[in-house]
């Protein structure tokens, strides 16, 4: 958790570390035009590698956003053999986030409420302690009553439904990268004019009145009065935005082309225990080691789950998707070949097997794959490996 000083720093440095990123976008002689848009992203991804629990990104920044911002203009092709991750800018890229058609509308509902969608912003997304966000908010007195108004927009959002609920993770994800995309680009400064250029550049623009001087009071659950912080200015245009937006989320913070079948389709493989309690002390410790997993902190699954994997029948299968998830198609796909044609989770195996080898660019194979499952009757992954393949 946070008391929103990183928040504060990126809003800083957005401004403080510009000509220097500028001088070095025309020592490398990055095209101009996708200079800024890049700076942004690459700030988005620091901020997010600061806040993560485990490991977190403690780097310089401006190693950090150059580095980054390279591989953008390289249009996203990176690949890293090293695992687990180590402490680096390449380590702590930002995830590419796809969401299928469920998400998708998660993420409507969770923009038809700005309410809601302001206090899980803070809460989900920058990960700041209830006590921060009512003094963000000017709600001391009613502090008590947060966590529930949280959990209230939680499920508001997700519903009772575990298979949605596993895709929360991603749609927040999605909602505060527009959100801070949205804001950057409304903070910029103005570039400089071209002192070759014809077109003169107006003297002066009119001012961009602060969320604050509109002293305007928005309603939120349960119908109390409250005063919007500066920092919702792009919460409060993101629902505008978000057609032109949106694809910032779903394609420029990952990989090109050839590995969008794979990002499209990948979903973490639903903890065991979701819907049935653990009865054994074995499955209890598996499912204490999968909170990390449920988290998305895939990381510390691995490292966890590693030293177990004879113990429990499934830990193979939770250790690929656990190395899928970190970028790691080649490991995954060592861990579902232990699961051999005995196994309850050989089906689920291949289907993550067949996202492995299009994560790898091995897209003759990972069709063939799909197409397997998609004829196998009976199979529980049929139905999505022929979706998949009619695109």
């Amino acid at each position: 958790m946070q008391d929103g000083r990183r928040l504060a720093e990126l809003r800083r440095y957005a401004t403080e570390l510009l000509p220097e990123y500028n001088d070095w976008v025309i020592s490398r002689g990055y095209p101009a035009e996708q200079g800024r848009l890049n700076f942004h992203r690459s700030l988005v991804g620091w901020y997010e590698a600061t806040l993560q629990a485990e490991r977190p990104y403690t780097g310089d920044i401006m190693d950090y956003v150059t580095t980054v911002a390279a591989v953008y203009f390289a249009d996203g092709q990176v690949r890293s053999d090293r695992f687990p991750m180590g402490n680096g800018p390449l380590d702590h890229l930002p995830k590419p986030v796809q969401l299928d058609e469920r998400g998708q509308r998660m993420l409507v509902t969770l923009n038809q409420d700005d309410d809601c969608r302001q206090l899980l912003l803070l809460a989900d997304y920058h990960q700041m302690e209830p006590a921060v966000i009512a003094r963000a908010l000017d709600r001391e007195a009613t502090l008590e009553d947060l966590p529930d108004e949280i959990a209230d927009c939680r499920d508001a959002v997700t519903g009772d439904d575990p298979e949605t609920a596993l895709r929360y993770p991603s749609v927040i994800r999605i909602a505060g990268r527009q959100d801070l995309m949205a804001t950057l680009a409304r903070e910029a400064p103005d570039p400089e004019p071209d002192p070759e250029s014809d077109t003169a550049a107006p003297e002066a623009t009119a001012p961009v009145r602060d969320i604050e001087e509109e002293s305007e009071e928005v309603k939120l659950r349960p119908r109390r009065r409250v005063k919007l912080p500066s920092l919702s200015v792009g919460m409060l245009i993101a629902a505008i935005l978000c057609g032109v937006l949106g694809w910032l989320a779903y394609d420029t913070f990952g990989g090109a082309a050839p590995t969008s079948l794979y990002t499209r389709a990948f979903e973490p493989y639903p903890n065991l225990f979701a819907t049935t309690p653990p009865q054994t002390d074995d499955e209890r410790d598996l499912n204490r080691i999968l909170y990390y997993y449920d988290r998305g902190d895939y990381r510390t699954a691995y490292d966890e789950l590693l030293p177990t994997a004879p113990a429990y029948p499934a830990a193979p299968l939770y250790l690929g998707v656990s190395a899928l998830a970190l970028d790691d198609p080649t490991r995954a796909r060592q861990w579902f070949a232990e699961l051999d044609a005995t196994s309850p989770y050989r089906d689920a195996a291949e289907w993550y097997d067949a996202l492995a080898l299009l994560a790898l660019d091995r897209r003759d194979a990972g069709l063939a794959a799909l197409g397997r499952i998609a004829d196998s009757p009976g199979h529980p992954f049929a139905g999505r490996a022929g979706e998949l393949l009619r695109g």
